[in-house]
């Protein structure tokens, strides 16, 4: 195997063998051709004839020779540097093809929908950093169901932990957890404290997630409201689960998020399960014909991630 060594001190482009390289850092970390030779099980001749071919190639002495002593020359000590350097990534290569290939190094792109997600976020981060803790993790948030199904369709991440439903066309999907819907009243709302309906919402002002940007709960709560006859009364959005409560806390209105959007805990806030909304399903969405290993190894362990939730 030839290996590019850039530019010798002439302005010649080097290409060497792997085997003069090693004959080469033999040498000089010996000193002594007999030992070097004997390191590299083979006889002197050959050896020696190994580093005059290599000084050919490079263009400049890399060794001094007298009939006493061997030494390294200036372009010697700089050479060695990079030819150990060389020699090192060669062998590594073989390694971390093998590596890559099992899924054990690499990187995995994670989109997810935010904050009411997050606790299932962390267990599939946590567990995957258990299982490969070389592969590097990137996560991508807040982005809500539509917007984590376009990047993954423009494979600008790997998968997105998002709620469903969402357009599965050249999709695989593994459903994880549901979530009940619940309402988020101010503390002195009128239906705290009561046990709630969809039909009990008729009329009240709701603060929503944007409605421009594929929000799945917005789609689940328009449908239930018209399963009951009435229209739900949006009067504004906000960007996140956050800065609804925070609007609710306000006196801005209501607001329909997950159950798992108690963790916040905004002051003056109270959420409250509807009893017969429908459940928001938080799911694993990736590419059918994504071959990243890395990717595979966190799709193995989505049965551990459910058992756990």
């Amino acid at each position: 195997m030839r290996v590019d060594l850039g530019k010798a001190a002439r302005g010649r482009e080097v290409g060497v063998e792997l085997r003069h390289l090693q004959a080469f850092v033999a040498v000089a970390e010996e000193l002594n051709f007999r030992r070097a030779a004997v390191r590299l099980h083979m006889s002197q001749p050959p050896l020696s004839q190994q580093i005059k071919r290599l000084e050919h190639e490079v263009g400049v002495p890399l060794l001094r020779r007298t009939t006493r002593q061997v030494a390294l020359t200036a372009a010697g000590e700089a050479f060695l540097r990079e030819a150990r350097k060389t020699l090192e990534s060669a062998e590594a290569a073989p390694r971390l093809a093998r590596q890559a290939a099992a899924g054990e190094i690499g990187t995995v792109r994670l989109g997810f929908s935010g904050q009411t997600s997050y606790q299932v976020m962390l267990l599939i981060v946590r567990k995957f950093r258990e299982r490969y803790p070389d592969v590097r993790f990137e996560i991508l948030s807040p982005l809500y169901g539509g917007e984590l199904v376009d990047r993954i369709h423009q494979q600008e991440i790997d998968a997105g932990l998002l709620r469903l439903p969402v357009p599965t066309g050249g999709l695989r999907v593994r459903e994880l957890e549901r979530h009940p819907l619940a309402v988020a009243l101010p503390e002195h709302h009128r239906l705290v404290g009561r046990g709630v309906g969809m039909a009990d919402l008729r009329g009240e002002p709701v603060i929503s997630y944007p409605t421009n940007r594929g929000s799945v709960v917005n789609q689940l709560v328009q449908a239930a409201c018209l399963r009951h006859g009435f229209s739900p009364r949006f009067v504004q959005e906000a960007p996140d689960t956050h800065t609804i409560l925070s609007l609710v806390g306000a006196g801005s209105g209501i607001g329909l998020v997950p159950a798992t959007a108690g963790h916040l805990k905004v002051p003056g806030v109270v959420l409250v399960p509807v009893h017969d909304a429908p459940p928001v399903p938080l799911a694993l969405v990736w590419r059918a014909d994504d071959a990243n290993p890395a990717l595979a190894g966190l799709v193995a362990l989505l049965d551990e991630v459910v058992a756990e939730l």
